[in-house]
C-alpha cells in the first residue's frame, strides 16, 4: 500500500520542460537589387533549456528543433539523445544558418516582409523520452515548444519572442 502511494504521489512522473530562453541573430549577410534578386542569410542561436523536475533521470531521444519561415522549412538542428539527471537541467546553445532566400518560391513574401521592416520566423521542437520510476515503472513523455520570433530589418535584433509549451504523457 505503501509502494502505491508513493509511486502516485511522490514518484508521479512530471512534465520535462523544453524551453527556449533567448534567441540571437549573428552573422547577417543581406542584397537586394533593383532585379528583385534578394539573399538573407544568417546564423539564429537559440538557448534551450532543458528540465527534468522528477526524482527519476528522464531519457530523452534524439530532440529536433526546426524553423520555419511562412510555412516553408528554412532550418533545423538535432540535439542528440543524452539523460536529464533528477532534478537537473541543461542550458543547451543550438546554432543554425538560415537561408531564407533558397526557400522562398514567391519572393513578394520576403520583398513585403523587408519593406514593413519585420521578418517573423517560427521555432518548432519536440523532445521525445522516457522516465523509469524505481527501475519497474516506465512512462513515455513528449514534450513540445513553439515559438514565434519577430525580427526587425535590417538590424535583425529579435524583437518579440513569443513560446507556447506542451507535454503529453
Amino acid at each position: 500500500m505503501i509502494t502505491l502511494v508513493l509511486a502516485q504521489t511522490v514518484f508521479k512522473p512530471k512534465h520535462p520542460i523544453l524551453q527556449t530562453v533567448s534567441s540571437t541573430i549573428e552573422g547577417v549577410s543581406t542584397y537586394v537589387s533593383p532585379t528583385q534578386d534578394i539573399q538573407l542569410n544568417f546564423t539564429l542561436t537559440l538557448q534551450m533549456l532543458m528540465t527534468n523536475p522528477n526524482l527519476a533521470d528522464f531519457q530523452f531521444k534524439t530532440v529536433e528543433n526546426l524553423v520555419y519561415y511562412r510555412d516553408i522549412l528554412v532550418g533545423n538542428l538535432t540535439i542528440p539523445s543524452t539523460t536529464l539527471p533528477a532534478k537537473g537541467s541543461a542550458l543547451l546553445p543550438c546554432p543554425m544558418v538560415l537561408q531564407i532566400d533558397k526557400f522562398v518560391a514567391d519572393l513578394g513574401d520576403i520583398l513585403q516582409d523587408i519593406l514593413q521592416r519585420k521578418i517573423v520566423i517560427e521555432t518548432k521542437a519536440h523532445m521525445p523520452g522516457k522516465i523509469t520510476v524505481l527501475g519497474i515503472f516506465k512512462a513515455h513523455i513528449n514534450t513540445f515548444s513553439h515559438c514565434k520570433l519577430v525580427l526587425n530589418f535590417p538590424s535583425m535584433e529579435v524583437e518579440v519572442q513569443v513560446c507556447e509549451l506542451d507535454t503529453k504523457l
